[in-house]
């Protein structure tokens, strides 16, 4: 009786070694799988300039959730949260505003500061020598039924197109959007002279995705999914 339970364990102890050496082999193969992935993005967007418009600032506060939440904050929360991702990926990244501030003092040729503030950031966005400009909103809509992350593009520009279809696929499957990128008649869209896209990144006028919105973790996703969606673009592109 013992010699078979002794034989019973040799066996089982090859058998547990065998599967430890098993998990350790697919773990060392996905982990480089992922670095080999990791690597392929980041060579997609090195070198890259990309510009980044946090929409609205300073003396305007953008749209506004029934419960406060203020559009110019999340957009420049989400904008850092970009830049981070994109400045790690070695992607060379210029940030119209990184503060809440506006820019209604800086060009006396308009009445009013909203289009001295719009017509500053045209002016830096055309003097950037940027690839893409990335201007980032919150949507907000009388009715409250409408909900998901939308991207639109500058008009007859097919690069501006292209942009906006990749992150609003990356939208769509990485935070359940099912919206279309559009094309969009925006004065910072149609006066710059580069490919850009004004990104929604969800409606403030849903309090479902207001809630959404109001977490960190939440804009981390939709910084990320936009990330994701500009390394498809250059993919693509280049």
């Amino acid at each position: 009786m013992r010699r078979k339970i002794r034989v019973y364990f040799v066996e089982s102890k090859h058998l547990y070694f065998t599967a430890i050496f098993v998990c350790l082999a697919i773990g060392c193969c996905l982990l480089n799988l992922s670095t080999s992935i990791l690597s392929s993005t980041i060579r997609e967007i090195r070198g890259k300039k990309v510009i980044i418009d946090a929409g609205h600032g300073g003396f305007d506060p953008g749209a506004k959730s029934a419960k406060g939440l203020l559009e110019k904050e999340l957009n420049l929360d989400v904008a850092k949260r970009l830049m981070r991702l994109l400045s790690k990926a070695g992607v060379k990244v210029m940030m119209i505003r990184e503060t809440d501030i506006d820019f209604s003092d800086r060009n006396e040729l308009f009445n009013t500061k909203k289009r001295r503030d719009l017509y500053y950031r045209i002016q830096i966005a055309n003097q950037s020598d940027a690839d893409v400009l990335l201007s980032i909103h919150a949507n907000s809509f009388p009715q409250i039924i409408y909900r998901g992350a939308q991207t639109f593009y500058k008009l007859n520009d097919e690069n501006s197109k292209l942009l906006a279809e990749c992150i609003q696929n990356s939208f769509n499957n990485n935070l359940g959007s099912t919206r279309k990128a559009r094309p969009g008649d925006y004065r910072i869209l149609n006066d710059i002279n580069l490919p850009g896209v004004t990104i929604e990144i969800g409606f403030l006028s849903n309090p479902q995705e207001a809630l959404l919105l109001s977490d960190p973790q939440y804009r981390e996703r939709v910084a990320d999914a936009i990330y994701t969606g500009l390394v498809n673009y250059f993919a693509i592109k280049d």
